[in-house]
């Protein structure tokens, strides 16, 4: 809708009605029915040889253009003028004008009124003037205009403050429209679209789309080619692009699916969703919630501040994320992901994972390549990897489980549990415990002020610990030329071996006791080294050495 009004200050306000604000009644008109003393001018024209090109100069109505069979163009007009005199409306009528006219290529069509005149035009323009000045009258305006074209017609509209409806035409549209809404149906060719403050809607158009809307919603669904729709404030909506589709957006919510090319969206503070796309995509959201699922090629995400979830990505996923949770399930490739101070979950990669996470509580499972965390201050959560799994974090508890190869586990002030891992075990954990059970390979810990348990190794066993406790048992195989190498302080250690395990070695203690179901040669009976022995239960070759010390107790038992 839009209305002229010249008010006291001066100042000059113009509305156009659209279709549904005479909608009550038919006597209402385009004006509404609270307008008074309106007078309507119709207009008729149109040309049997169209050309190929229709160019709408600039107008401020409510445009209809529809393509028809027809090889001819046709319009129809209605302006209506009212809320001030009779003497003046009829003047003003009198001054506006249509005009279809040929220019190179087609057509020009011209709706002039005296609102259109950068210069005065006799009294109308005269009476304007006065009106602005005094604030004596209420002028209200409103115009439509009907178009018929044949169906494969080039068309170029400029509109304001109007309306635009566009259906079953196929050629090269551009249209230009300022506060209004705007609807393109069943169209085709390639659309060049500029609007701002209302609702633009593309429907059903074969080709590629080219789209402005600012501080307006947009809607596009079944185009069949390529998309790129920048907009403002307001959401958008898409369905079934069969091309690319691009979408820069500022503070608005962006959702949709089904894209048959790569699609790139940006936005801000709005949540972004997007769900179908059978090339790559890229979303950059600033505190923007988003959700991407079914992605036949590579993801890429950047965000902040609100949730993000990646679900069932064909390619690989790189997601860099900040003061947000992550939830990431069903990665084909590699995955990389970065935030901070939320949670991140992530599950099914088939690649490699890395995760970043700054005092993220972080879970990983069922990832079919190597996994890497850095992470701190919250617990890392590893079960299920392929590969090898290496953690350094701080200050984090760290549960590792079903690690097909190796695991490195970097904590402090935390605990470490670590089950079946199908090779070696290293683990550094300063003032952390560490329980580990069904390691394949050999196992290296190093720690300080907690206990230490191992249970149903099958490799090599070295442990450095500072006032740790140790305890080792269930020993499930210790292959010829192992070594088991345990030196703490102030806390005892306790070792159980399989009884028929050849030995060799030494075990030492500062002020503690030593005993051994093993036979054993005492080296040094005290002093100031304090107790020591050394065993020797087998022929030495193939044996396994064994070189146990603390200031403790130390206790060797067989099964």
């Amino acid at each position: 809708m839009k209305i002229k009004s010249l008010t006291a200050l001066g100042a000059l306000i113009l509305f156009m009605a659209a279709a549904s604000g005479a909608a009550g009644s038919e006597r209402a008109g385009l004006l509404g029915s609270d307008a008074k003393n309106v007078q309507t001018k119709q207009f008729r024209t149109g040309n049997l040889t169209p050309g190929k090109s229709l160019r709408v100069e600039r107008t401020q109505a409510q445009l209809t253009i529809s393509g028809w069979e027809k090889k001819e163009i046709a319009v129809e007009a209605v302006v209506e003028v009212g809320n001030s005199d009779p003497d003046f409306i009829k003047d003003f009528l009198d001054n506006t004008t249509m005009h279809l006219e040929p220019e190179a290529g087609g057509y020009v069509l011209r709706l002039t009124s005296p609102w259109d005149w950068e210069k005065g035009r006799g009294g109308v323009l005269k009476k304007l003037a006065d009106a602005l000045r005094s604030g004596r009258w209420n002028i209200s305006y409103a115009a439509r205009i009907n178009i018929w074209v044949p169906a494969v017609q080039s068309l170029d509209v400029n509109n304001e403050f109007g309306n635009v409806s566009v259906s079953g035409v196929n050629g090269r549209i551009q249209l230009n429209n300022e506060s209004g809404q705007v609807q393109v149906e069943n169209c085709g060719g390639e659309l060049k679209l500029d609007n701002s403050f209302g609702a633009v809607r593309v429907m059903g158009f074969k080709g590629p789309v080219d789209l402005s809307n600012e501080s307006g919603e947009v809607r596009a669904e079944n185009i069949a080619g390529r998309a790129d729709i920048r907009n403002s404030f307001k959401d958008v909506q898409f369905q079934k692009i069969e091309g690319s589709l691009i979408v820069t957006s500022e503070s608005a919510a962006v959702k949709g699916s089904d894209v048959g090319g790569d699609c790139r969206i940006t936005s801000s503070f709005k949540a972004i969703d997007v769900r179908g796309v059978r090339g790559g995509l890229e979303i950059n959201g600033e505190s923007s919630e988003v959700t991407a699922i079914d992605v036949a090629k590579d993801a890429v995400i950047n965000s902040s501040f609100k949730p993000v979830m990646a679900t069932n990505i064909k390619g690989g996923l790189k997601l860099t994320c900040e003061s947000a949770a992550v939830t990431a399930e069903g990665i084909d490739g590699d995955a990389w992901v970065k935030s901070s101070f939320q949670t991140i979950a992530v599950a099914r990669v088939q690649g490699r994972l890395t995760v970043e996470g700054e005092s993220c509580a972080v879970t990983l499972h069922d990832i079919g390549g190597d996994a890497t965390v850095n992470s701190s201050f919250k617990d890392v959560v590893a079960a299920g990897v392929g590969g090898s799994l290496e953690v350094r974090s701080e200050s984090a508890k760290v549960v590792a489980s079903d690690i097909r190869k190796g695991a490195t586990i970097v904590t402090s002030f935390n605990g470490v549990e670590a089950r079946r891992v199908g090779g070696d075990l290293r683990v550094e954990g300063e003032s952390s415990s560490v329980l580990a059970e069904d390691i394949v390979g050999a196992v290296d810990i190093r720690n300080s002020f907690k206990n230490v348990i191992l249970r149903r190794t099958s490799g090599s066993i070295t442990v450095v610990g500072e006032s740790s406790s140790v305890d080792v048992e269930q020993i499930k195989a210790l292959p010829a030329g192992s070594l088991i190498d345990i030196r703490t302080s102030f806390k005892p250690i306790r070792l159980t071996l399989p009884a028929t395990i050849e030995v060799e070695g030494t075990a030492r203690t500062e002020f503690g006791k030593i005993a051994a179901d093993f036979p054993v040669f005492l080296k040094d009976a005290g002093g100031p080294e304090g107790r020591a022995v050394s065993f020797s239960s087998g022929k030495g070759a193939g044996s396994v050495s064994l070189k146990l010390e603390t200031s403790a107790d130390i206790t060797i038992k067989k099964e």
